[in-house]
């Protein structure tokens, strides 16, 4: 069972957009000579603050919200990675889809999604 290092749900997917970009433990897609690993040391990344198996089960919930509501998990996806941007969502779900998405609509799809990881979280770990 998963140890969680906070009850922030809209933190956790937070810092989960944060892990899934950086890669965490993954080569960063830089070679390893000399050269490439100046550049690799001088590019400057947000520290992400939770463990990879932090990141492995909130990941693992949010494709369980894909299978079960796509669009709320997209909504979801592009909010954290966007760095938590309402109307960027409203944008890119309205160019996805052929109805405009408004931004009320993409705060409740947001804030319902975020309920439900957060159920999905209570459910499967024991919050420290």
């Amino acid at each position: 069972m998963v140890q969680l290092s906070s009850k922030n749900t809209d933190w956790l997917l937070s810092q989960w957009a944060l892990w899934s970009r950086t890669g965490c433990s993954k080569p960063k897609g830089y070679g390893e000579g000399v050269m490439f690993n100046d550049v690799a040391r001088l590019t400057k990344s947000k520290a992400v603050l939770i463990t990879d198996d932090e990141g492995l089960l909130i990941d693992k919930i949010v494709a369980q919200l894909k299978i079960r509501d796509r669009e709320m998990a997209m909504a979801i996806i592009i909010y954290y990675f966007s760095g938590g941007n309402a109307s960027h969502v409203a944008r890119v779900l309205s160019a996805r889809s052929e109805e405009v998405v408004n931004r009320k609509r993409v705060d409740v799809l947001v804030k319902s999604g975020t309920a439900w990881v957060d159920a999905c979280l209570f459910m499967e770990c024991e919050v420290v």
